[in-house]
């Protein structure tokens, strides 16, 4: 897929997540700013090395709510916070790059700390715009972002398509890699990979197990539904190198 068609595609998502009768999840303004950056232009071709890239979704810094809301293992927002900076710098090197797929924070919620945070991370930091980060509440431009984009296209054995919201229409030898569902099961078993937090343990993916896991999948090797992504990626890992 083309980085226009794939363009051409989530505005079609956006458009239909705005189709009446929108559910009660769908922020309509938030999905309307995301419609009209997918205007601005083509999403970004990325060809970083899959090994020194690294991919999670969905962080809700701050967000006490999320603690309940998504079954988070954790007793304060401050603690899930801790949890995924600590994950991020035992993993990430300062010259790997790591990708969130959005929602970096929500309601407001961003503080002085988590930018300081976030800038001391390693890594070269890049942004799929997800739906909270276009609410200007969220000040996402504050923090040290390298490269933004509404979408990434990876070309690979197979290729990826990296998006905050999932995917209706995904080809038939990719796979749609996306967060935004947090908890929830991707559209497909075989066409999605959904590395919200949740799915993750908390903590970054390498993007060369998730390629292997992708690979795997499009194969309709048996990998077994209904595990966390994390799993899936530890079961391809052990017995499917």
């Amino acid at each position: 897929m083309t980085a226009t068609r794939l363009r051409s595609v989530y505005i079609e998502e956006l458009n239909r997540a705005l189709r009446p009768p929108v559910h009660k999840s769908v922020n309509a303004a938030q999905m309307r700013a995301m419609l009209h950056r997918a205007h601005d232009g083509d999403p970004i071709l990325y060809e970083e090395p899959d090994e020194k890239t690294w991919i999670w979704s969905d962080l809700h810094l701050g967000h006490k709510t999320s603690i309940g809301a998504f079954g988070r293992p954790f007793h304060t927002a401050q603690a899930a916070d801790k949890a995924m900076q600590r994950a991020w710098v035992e993993r990430v090197a300062e010259d790997d790059t790591i990708v969130c797929l959005g929602d970096i924070t929500v309601d407001g919620c961003l503080q002085p700390h988590h930018m300081l945070r976030w800038q001391q991370a390693p890594g070269r930091k890049v942004l799929v715009l997800g739906n909270h980060d276009v609410d200007p509440i969220n000040r996402v431009e504050h923090l040290d972002i390298q490269q933004q984009a509404l979408a990434l296209v990876a070309p690979g054995d197979p290729p990826l398509l990296l998006t905050h919201v999932p995917l209706i229409e995904v080809p038939f030898d990719t796979v749609n890699v996306h967060g935004h569902i947090h908890e929830k099961r991707s559209p497909t078993p075989n066409h999605h990979i959904n590395v919200s937090v949740e799915q993750l343990d908390y903590a970054p993916a390498n993007l060369k197990d998730v390629r292997r896991l992708a690979r795997r999948l499009l194969e309709r090797r048996k990998v077994p539904a209904g595990k966390r992504t994390r799993r899936q990626l530890d079961i391809v890992n052990a017995t499917m190198p």
